[in-house]
């Protein structure tokens, strides 16, 4: 089992995409960036909610755009505070089917030494801190 913030998924899908791996590694790692991956469209779809509550539409349902900005109807400032929320809400991946999976993607997180930046070597961060939290 491992935690991450919703606002993580992506990048450690995407780090975890680049990595050069074959065989079961390979696999195992599909599996948990499918989950991932799907984690973060539902995100997506919830956050487009949110969008619908405080923004104004136009006749066809789509947003008004003012200025090259979205045009709100309600307090922008509470909609950031609820899309930071979650964003910030944690995705636990404690499936019993991706145990195999993760103890794989453990070892690969922990033994990669080669050289990384930005996104990816947050993403790194991100997954060797949740690894060694796993147990919280």
């Amino acid at each position: 089992m491992i935690k991450l913030q919703n606002k993580e998924l992506k990048d450690v899908a995407v780090f975890l995409k680049k990595l050069p791996l074959n065989g079961k590694k390979s696999v195992h790692r599909m599996r948990i960036v499918k989950v991932l991956e799907e984690q973060n469209k539902k995100l997506g779809e919830e956050e487009l909610e949110l969008l619908k509550e405080y923004v104004e539409t136009n006749e066809k349902g789509e947003f008004v755009h003012e200025s090259g900005n979205l045009k709100f109807k309600g307090d922008v400032k509470e909609f950031k505070k609820q899309q930071e929320d979650l964003y910030n809400e944690y995705f636990v991946l404690d499936d019993t089917n991706l145990e195999s999976a993760l103890k794989t993607l453990e070892e690969v997180v922990n033994d990669y030494n080669k050289e990384l930046s930005e996104k990816d070597a947050e993403a790194h961060f991100t997954l060797v801190e949740a690894f060694e939290n796993e147990g919280e």
